[in-house]
């Protein structure tokens, strides 16, 4: 079942998301990569005890980094700001996903 999720947030993010703020095949790639670092980050700082696997953290990354990067672009903040927001998004998705999957199991 969650790798259907996975295959779902996948499409979405490269046929509705990327065309829709103009992003290229080689930003997609890249948005995972930096995705991937951004989960491992939030990972390690957000609490809880759920696990997640690494396909979930990086799309928990890409997620929480889309969701920062349009916060920062509102509120106009920084780089540095642009990434603190990425990171915080990302660390609350993962506390998300730590929930979901410790209470699939109970």
């Amino acid at each position: 079942m969650s790798v259907l999720f996975a295959l779902l947030v996948i499409c979405v993010l490269l046929f509705v998301v990327l065309p829709f703020i103009g992003a290229t095949l080689m930003s997609a790639v890249w948005a995972l990569l930096v995705g991937l670092f951004l989960g491992l980050i939030a990972r390690g700082i957000a609490p809880g005890h759920g696990r997640i696997g690494l396909l979930t953290t990086a799309l928990v990354g890409v997620l929480g980094g889309l969701i920062g990067r349009v916060i920062a672009r509102g509120v106009h903040a920084g780089g540095f700001g642009q990434f603190l927001l990425e990171v915080l998004a990302s660390a609350v998705l993962v506390m998300v996903a730590r929930g979901a999957s410790s209470g699939a199991k109970a």
